[in-house]
C-alpha cells in the first residue's frame, strides 16, 4: 500500500495580520486614494509565509461585525480596545479582494472570533497524519493550539518581516509551560489586551510558578481546598497573600480561563479542497490587484514566487517573459507619461509600464494609451 503524501496547510488569522500590519506601517494610499497599509502588510506577509512554508493548501479566518458569545458572557470583553479606524475596517472589507485573487477560501461564523473558526479547522484535521497545520497570525493567543510538531503557530515578532515558528518546545522555551496551559495562564495573569482581568495582584512570574507547581487551575483549586492545601502552597514558596488572591478570586479565574479558551466546535463546515491552492490561482490577477493598490515593490516578488510554477497561471495560459526591444526614446517617453499619471510609481521601467496597461507587449501598450 502506497504511503499518503503529506501535506501542509497555512490557516491565516487575518484580523490578527491585518490589525497588526496596520499599526506597524506608514499610511499608504494607492493612486486613487484609497488606504492601503494593512493590505500592503498581509500581503508582503502572505508572499513570504508562501515562500518560507511553502502550504499545499490555504485558508483565511475572520472575525464579523457584532458582539460574540463571550461579549454576551461578559460585556466589558475587549471593553478597552479603542474603536476601529474607518481606515482599517476598509482594509479588512477590502482584503477578501487579496484572498480572493491569492484564491485562498475564507471561514467565518457570527457570534465567533476568528481564532475560533481556526481552533475549529485544527480540531477537525488534528487525526489526519499526513496533515500538517500552521497557523499564521499576527499575535500569541493561538499558541494555545500547538501541538507538539503537528500544529505550529508562524507569528510576528515585531514589525511585519520579522517572524517565528513556535511548536511546542519553542513555547515551552519561551514562556515556561506547555501550549495546553496558556489558557491557565491568562485565568491567573489576565490579558490586558482583550480586557480579560485573571486574579488581581498575580502577575506573569506567579502564575507561571503557580502553573508550574500545581498544573491547571482546576488543579490549583483542588489542591488549596484539600486539608493541608495551605501547606501545600506555602512549602511550594508561594505566601499567604498569593493563597488569600487565589481563594478570593476563584471565580474570576476560572471564567478568565473560559475566555480565553478558544473553542473548537464552531459550526462551520471545513473541507480540504480535492485541489492544491495553487492549482486554482492566475498570477496575472493578482498583479493586476496589486497594480490597483500601487504596490509596485510587490509585483517581482508575486513572480518570483510562481515562477516556474505554470499551474500559477490561467489555463492555456504563456509563459513569456518581457524580452521586447524598445526603442529607447519612445520608452523613455512612456516612462515619463506613467510618472505623470501616477506620481507614485517612479523611474517605471519596461515591466511597469505593461503592468499598468494590462498587456504583455509594448505596442499593445502603446494602442491601449492611444
Amino acid at each position: 500500500m502506497q504511503k499518503a503524501e503529506h501535506k501542509r496547510l497555512v490557516l491565516l488569522d487575518a484580523h490578527a495580520i491585518l490589525h497588526r500590519a496596520y499599526h506597524a506601517l506608514p499610511d499608504f494610499t494607492s493612486a486613487q486614494g484609497e488606504p492601503t497599509g494593512a493590505l500592503y502588510g498581509l500581503s508582503a506577509m502572505l508572499l513570504k509565509l508562501i515562500a518560507d512554508l511553502k502550504p499545499d493548501y490555504l485558508a483565511a479566518c475572520f472575525d464579523l461585525p457584532g458582539p460574540t458569545y463571550r461579549h454576551e458572557a461578559y460585556e466589558a470583553y475587549k471593553g478597552k480596545r479603542p474603536k476601529l479606524d474607518d481606515a482599517l475596517a476598509s482594509q479588512i472589507s477590502r482584503s477578501r479582494d487579496i484572498f480572493k485573487a491569492f484564491s485562498i477560501p475564507i471561514y467565518e461564523k457570527a457570534g465567533f472570533e476568528a481564532d475560533d473558526a481556526l481552533g475549529t479547522i485544527v480540531e477537525t484535521l488534528k487525526k489526519r497524519k499526513d496533515i500538517d497545520i500552521i497557523i499564521a497570525s499576527g499575535d500569541m493567543d493561538t499558541l494555545q493550539l500547538v501541538d507538539d510538531k503537528k500544529v505550529r503557530v508562524y507569528t510576528l515578532k515585531k514589525g511585519i518581516n520579522d517572524t517565528i515558528l513556535y511548536d511546542e518546545d519553542g513555547v515551552v522555551a519561551r514562556f515556561g509551560f506547555s501550549p495546553a496551559q496558556m489558557t491557565d495562564y491568562k485565568g491567573l495573569r489576565g490579558d490586558p489586551s482583550d480586557n480579560i482581568i485573571g486574579v488581581p495582584g498575580i502577575g506573569e512570574k506567579t502564575a507561571t510558578d503557580l502553573i508550574n507547581a500545581f498544573g491547571t487551575i482546576e488543579d490549583i483549586y483542588a489542591t488549596l481546598k484539600k486539608k493541608g492545601g495551605d501547606e501545600a502552597f506555602k512549602k511550594a514558596g508561594f505566601r499567604e497573600r498569593v493563597i488569600e488572591l487565589l481563594r478570593t478570586h476563584e471565580e474570576q479565574a476560572r471564567f478568565s480561563k473560559m475566555l480565553a479558551t478558544i473553542k473548537c466546535d464552531v459550526p462551520i463546515e471545513f473541507s480540504l479542497p480535492e485541489k492544491e491552492w495553487r492549482e486554482n490561482v492566475s498570477v496575472p490577477d493578482i498583479l493586476g490587484l496589486f497594480t490597483e493598490l500601487s504596490f509596485r515593490t510587490l509585483g517581482e516578488r508575486v513572480k518570483a514566487v510562481f515562477r516556474g510554477t505554470t499551474a500559477s497561471l490561467l489555463p492555456d495560459e504563456p509563459v513569456a517573459p518581457v524580452r521586447e526591444e524598445v526603442p529607447p526614446r519612445e520608452l523613455a517617453e512612456a516612462s515619463v507619461a506613467l510618472w505623470l499619471i501616477d506620481s507614485t510609481i517612479t523611474d517605471p521601467d519596461l515591466s511597469d509600464i505593461l503592468q499598468f496597461a494590462k498587456t504583455d507587449s509594448f505596442s499593445g501598450a502603446h494602442n491601449n494609451r492611444a
